[in-house]
This record gives structure tokens, sequence and C-alpha cells, in this order.
């Protein structure tokens, strides 16, 4: 994205409000770690899977929806009777594995862990995107992927004052996994905050923009909580893009209680091609709810750094759908545009 386009993505995040306000607003606070209803999922469904169900995973290994995808997959292909077998399919912010699962065959034995930057941001950001998200079938949710912002090694800044001013010195660098990303989204929005103006870097995924803070080819990046976890040593934590600590980096601070007035949490979440039946769909996504519902799939996606998101499929369905909706009107409002 050119800088005046980030510029323009700083403005339209103006009134973007935390996650659990943003789910407030669209009545959906309630299905977060709470016990679902499974609705039209518990109906007999008429459909068995006879074969291994792929699940593609648009992102490269080591990512929010990779970790989501590894964390319950396994138990679902138990319920279903069959494996699940997990297939990154990186690209364009998540563009190049959502066509292909676009494009399927609508037979239940494909499916995408999608989530908020591929099905919400990219097709207002890309006008000539080649998916419809609208014609996707929801399944069922998974979980809200939350991020830290991590410093390089060396950066001359040991805390978020200390850059705060460091950023108003010179300018900063930032990795993203990709144009329109929550990484590059909510570093737009923490510039417009602090009234900082940094250099943005995208990557093809979380874990290629991680090794770049690594590295030292940039100075900062949003990751993933487990990546932040396992590289908190060796580097720079700063805070919490989340309105609330998270447990298992609890000795980290939120932005928000920083004064930095950040949050940039994203849901992703089970969908199946265009014109999946609904008998299909019924089954998958009975397996996929009894899954989400087992406190042990609850405690490995905490220990993961990610919060479990049950729900039924109605109650997903009007979650994504009203989440495409905010940040389509945000991107056209704004007359963001990136490059092709």
């Amino acid at each position: 994205m050119k800088r005046a386009a980030a510029g323009r993505v700083s403005n339209a995040l103006r009134a973007r409000k935390s996650w659990r306000t943003l789910l407030h607003r669209f009545g959906f606070a309630f299905i977060i770690g709470a016990a679902p209803a499974l609705g039209l999922a518990q109906t007999s469904a008429g459909w068995a899977p006879t074969k291994p169900i792929k699940l593609v995973v648009p992102y490269p290994p080591g990512g929010g929806s990779d970790i989501a995808a590894r964390v319950m997959v396994n138990a679902l292909g138990n319920r279903l009777g069959q494996p699940i077998v997990i297939e990154n399919k990186p690209g364009a912010n998540g563009a190049v594995g959502t066509e292909i699962v676009f494009n399927a065959a609508p037979d239940g034995y494909t499916l995408i862990m999608s989530g908020t930057d591929a099905y919400s941001r990219y097709p207002a950001l890309y006008p000539n995107a080649k998916f419809v998200s609208a014609q996707f079938v929801p399944v069922a949710p998974t979980a809200i992927v939350n991020f830290v912002l991590m410093g390089r090694p060396g950066l001359p800044a040991k805390n978020l004052p200390e850059l705060l001013a460091l950023a108003k010195k010179r300018q900063l660098s930032f990795s993203s996994w990709g144009n329109g990303s929550a990484g590059h989204v909510a570093m737009a929005q923490f510039n417009l905050v602090a009234k900082t103006e940094m250099l943005h870097v995208p990557y093809q995924g979380a874990a290629p923009a991680a090794q770049a803070v690594v590295g030292g080819q940039v100075d900062l990046t949003l990751m993933p909580v487990l990546l932040a976890h396992s590289f908190k040593d060796r580097l720079i934590p700063f805070g919490i893009v989340a309105p609330e600590r998270l447990e298992l980096i609890k000795d980290i601070p939120t932005l928000i209680e920083q004064g930095t007035n950040v949050s940039a949490p994203s849901w992703v979440g089970v969908l199946a091609p265009p014109k999946t039946p609904a008998a299909v769909v019924a089954t998958l996504a009975k397996a996929m709810i009894e899954t989400m519902s087992d406190p042990a799939i609850d405690k490995k996606l905490n220990e993961a750094g990610l919060a479990p998101l049950h729900g039924s499929t109605q109650e997903f369905a009007v979650l994504i759908a009203k989440d495409f909706d905010f940040w389509g009107k945000a991107i056209r409002d704004a007359d963001i545009k990136v490059d092709q």
C-alpha cells in the first residue's frame, strides 16, 4: 500500500473499536467462551464423509489460523471418522488459498480456515478479487487471534514510552503478513493514535514477518501470541494488541492500559465452498461445534494464545456478515486503494 493509502487506512480506523465492543454492536458478545447453541447442527445430517477431508489454511505455518487449525484438527477428524489434512496455501494475504476453496467442489471434502483478513478486508481492498466472500458457506467459528507488538534485538527502545519517543525522532519500519492484513491495519491505527509514521514492509505470512524482525530486517512486527511467547526473551515486547491481558503472556501489558488505544483481534473459523449442500454442512458443523465444546480444546487454544470462539452456524454466519459489512464500509468511506 502506498504511503498516502496508508494514511487513509489510519483515517478509516478512527471509529474502530475493540473486538469485544464490535461483538456487542453485533449482539454476539455472548459467544466468546460461552457454551455453544447447536441449532441446525443438531439435526440429522444424512451425510457422512468416506475419505479424508482437506482443510486449506491460506497462510504459511506458524500464524494464528494455522495454529487454530492444528489444535482442533485431530479431534474433528475423530468425530467425523475421517482424517483432516491441513494444506497451507499462502499468498496475497490469504487470497490465493481462499480462491482455491472458492472454486473447489462443494462436496464437503475441501474446507478453509478463513478469517477477517481474507474474508472481510481483502474483497474491499481488491475490487477484482476472484472470490465472493458472501457465497462461502459458514460451518462454525474457531477462535479469536490476538497479537503482540514486538521489537527487533538491539532496538534502542525497551518499553512503550521509549518506543514512542524513538518513532518521533526517526522513521521505524514494521513487517506484516500482507497489505490490508490485521498486522498492517493495527499498525496504521498505532500510527494514528501515537502520531507516528512508520514504513510498512509486507511479507507472505505471520511467520516470515516474525522472522524479519528476529533477523533485524525490520524494527517491529505484530506477532500471534504463541510466536510472541516463544520469542519474548529474544525480542522486545511492547504490548498486547488486545482489550485485556492474556494468560499465556500475562506479564506483558496491553497497549490500551499503557495509554495507546489500539486493539485488533481477528476471528478465524471454518467455511465450505459455495453451494455446499445443507446436509453436508450440518454434519461438518455438528462435529466441529462438538469439538469446540471440549474443554480440552479450549485449554489448548488458550495455551496457544488464542481465545476460543463458540457459536452455532447461524450465529457465525451473522457475525462474519457484520464483520464483512463493517470493513467494507470503512474501506469504501476512506477510499482506500492498494496496488494490484
